[in-house]
């Protein structure tokens, strides 16, 4: 571990323990300033890129609106953007999804360091893509050089504890095995439901219709997806993109 108060070696002694808790960084090297300048300053800014550059635009453009026209513009300026904020589902949701994945992503990577994912290059697995599910997130995560999505499936309890989630779950991608799908589990999708209906109980009453070759509706898995089947295929599959909000799903007329 290290921390503020400076470096934590296990088994040498290191005076008081940190004040605030950081990942072990594997050195090559000695440590010097601009090994500790990129460690502590400019990968935590990196990683908050995606807020600084929306910070860095709002205040450009109301300090931009400020310079040339006075404040009187300035407060339109920000007038807008709250309204582009607030009036436009469309802009609402882009940002709130992009700031949820740079949270998810920062998240990801202090428990990759924790967990020991870091290699000897201080390289860990890099989040690619990232959802959510009922049950929590699922990620797409790409392994270092060298490694293997077996390495981040071996420390999945450690993920979980630096996660703070009940549980990880890793596979590997059947197409790239440089690549991992990692869900993890924080909450039951199906607690708090209560009893499920199956979405298409009143078809009959409603004069719905649908084929042997479409998918039927049998359960939510674990992770809180739809699990349909299809009469005339090789058995249960889950349901693209489906989950617990599609669970009112139903046939085509």
């Amino acid at each position: 571990m290290t921390g503020v108060m400076g470096p934590q070696v296990p088994g040498r002694p290191s005076g008081l323990p940190p004040a605030m808790e950081m990942p072990a960084v594997p050195i090559r090297a000695q440590s010097t300033p601009g090994s500790r300048l990129t460690v502590y300053v400019l990968r935590p800014a990196w990683l908050a890129r995606r807020e600084i550059a929306l910070t860095t635009a709002v205040v450009a453009s109301v300090g931009g609106g400020w310079l040339f026209g006075g404040w009187p513009i300035a407060v339109a300026v920000a007038v807008c953007l709250l309204g582009a904020l607030g009036g436009v589902p469309a802009v609402r949701g882009w940002l709130v999804d992009l700031l949820w994945r740079a949270h998810v992503i920062r998240r990801w990577d202090r428990a990759a360091r924790f967990a020991g994912l870091a290699t000897h290059n201080d390289r860990i697995p890099r989040v690619m893509e990232a959802a959510r599910t009922a049950a929590g997130e699922r990620l797409l995560v790409r392994v270092p050089k060298g490694g293997a999505a077996c390495d981040v499936e071996d420390r999945a309890p450690w993920l979980a504890a630096s996660l703070e989630a009940s549980g990880v779950r890793v596979a590997a991608d059947e197409s790239n095995a440089r690549y991992a799908h990692v869900e993890v589990i924080r909450r039951d999708p199906l607690d708090g439901f209560g009893v499920l209906a199956w979405p298409w109980t009143d078809a009959p009453e409603q004069g719905w219709v649908t084929s042997a070759w479409d998918p039927i509706p049998v359960g939510v898995s674990e992770t809180g997806e739809l699990v349909t089947v299809s009469l005339l295929s090789d058995g249960p599959e889950h349901l693209a993109g489906g989950g617990l909000d599609q669970i009112e799903g139903r046939p085509g007329r």
